[in-house]
């Protein structure tokens, strides 16, 4: 029976207490685009699903020299030297001479285990989970994500129905008695009973974040957990991923601010001209909030990946997201955004559409229309952010884990750790 799996030591940041540094150059990307060597010898799995290059072993060590003693006879072979092959019967067609190894076959390895593997272990070492284990494209990151949700439906969609309902259900109540709290228009009531859910979701989206970014770094390993496992796994995590989701919060708003503050000041300044001046100013600097949104962004995997603290989590992604990595992170985050947009638009139409055909069968009542619209709302919330949390949770957990093997080399820890899983499970 397996044992259960335990963190593999590659998630925790270089240089950590627990998790000390393998040593100079080891799981180090040089920009050169080729992966890093493993201080033990081994080779990480090739990317292109060939077998390993052999390995050289050691030299032999020199010895002393041969005395120099008695010259052979005549016709004998000085010492050292092998018998030369014998002019026999020439070799049948199709075989090798004697004293010749079959061409294309590698010698035994002196060392690193991947040479005594067949092809077909290394390819499922390669991808022991919903991922291969090297550098990812869009296209597995996306695909990632949806494996996940497909082979965890427990921990991703049936964990985000549990957190959502707790939420929601009390959300539904206190909407639908809002009419008896407030002497308001119905459209006012409607809105503000759409705030309710609208606020009690993003808390539950915050906590299934964390949920799925842990239940991901367990599907790249191969491994599938369940509700009470991840629960125990992140409950610990819950109050820095809230703090680390506020200080992100914050500092995008105080970006904003300054940007409508400066915008303001401009027009005020200037004038008609400041208003003209207005524009290029605004277009300037939504890509400077992008940019920093996208610098951000994977501080939530950090902390509960890493166990990070909320400044150190900001911290690590800062340093995981230099250079042109970031708008290749903002890229592929705003391209799930759109997908799940997608997805809420044509969800929301099939209900709207069938709460329209039911209240034309009714007496078009006010109050009906309200409680009507009250729950189609936290159906509809229900629904979408089921699916579409883990789904852009997913990818965000998998763009961190992409920016540690391009930056750390974490594709040889994970390697490493989906080995030693593999053995655990046949033990």
């Amino acid at each position: 029976m397996g044992q259960p799996p335990q963190e593999p030591r590659g998630w925790r940041v270089p240089g950590a207490d627990d998790d000390p540094d393998p040593g100079p150059g080891a799981g180090h990307d040089d920009g050169s685009g080729t992966q890093p060597i493993p201080q033990d010898g081994t080779r990480p799995i090739p990317q292109d699903g060939t077998r390993p290059f052999p390995q050289y072993g050691q030299p032999p060590a020199y010895g002393q020299p041969p005395a120099y003693g008695q010259p052979p006879a005549y016709g004998q072979q000085p010492p050292g030297y092998a018998q030369p092959p014998s002019y026999g019967q020439p070799p049948a067609y199709g075989q090798q001479p004697p004293g010749y190894a079959q061409p294309g076959q590698y010698g035994s390895p002196t060392g690193g285990a991947w040479h005594q593997l067949p092809p077909e272990q290394l390819m499922r070492l390669n991808k022991p989970g919903v991922i291969p284990l090297r550098r990812l494209t869009m296209g597995d990151i996306f695909e990632g994500s949806l494996r996940t949700m497909r082979r965890n439906p427990e921990a991703t969609i049936g964990m985000a129905v549990l957190v959502l309902g707790i939420m929601l259900v009390p959300s539904l109540l206190l909407s639908l008695y809002l009419p008896r709290l407030f002497d308001l228009a119905l459209t006012d009531q409607v809105a503000l009973a759409s705030l309710i859910p609208n606020l009690l979701t993003s808390i539950a989206t915050l906590a299934l974040s964390g949920f799925v970014i842990y239940v991901v770094s367990e599907a790249a390993l191969g491994d599938r957990v369940g509700i009470g496992q991840t629960w125990r796994a992140v409950r610990g995590r819950l109050l820095a991923l809230v703090g680390v989701t506020l200080l992100v919060f914050v500092g995008l708003l105080a970006v904003a601010l300054a940007i409508v503050l400066v915008s303001t000041l401009l027009v005020v300044a200037l004038g008609p001209v400041g208003a003209v001046l207005l524009v290029p100013v605004i277009i300037g600097c939504v890509p400077l909030f992008l940019w920093l949104y996208a610098r951000l962004s994977l501080a939530s995997a950090a902390v509960v990946l890493e166990k990070a603290g909320p400044v150190t989590g900001i911290k690590r992604s800062w340093a995981l997201t230099t250079g042109s990595q970031a708008w290749r992170v903002l890229g592929i985050t705003i391209l799930a955004g759109i997908l799940g947009l997608i997805f809420s638009v044509a969800v929301s139409s099939v209900f709207v559409f069938a709460l329209g055909a039911l209240l034309n069968l009714g007496t078009g009542d006010g109050t009906a229309l309200f409680y009507g619209q009250v729950v189609l709302d936290h159906v509809v919330s229900l629904v979408v952010n089921a699916v579409v949390t883990p789904f852009t949770a997913g990818v965000a957990a998998l763009l961190y884990l992409d920016q540690r093997i391009r930056r750390e080399g974490l594709d040889v820890g994970l390697v490493k750790a989906a080995q030693e899983r593999a053995a655990g499970r046949g033990a």
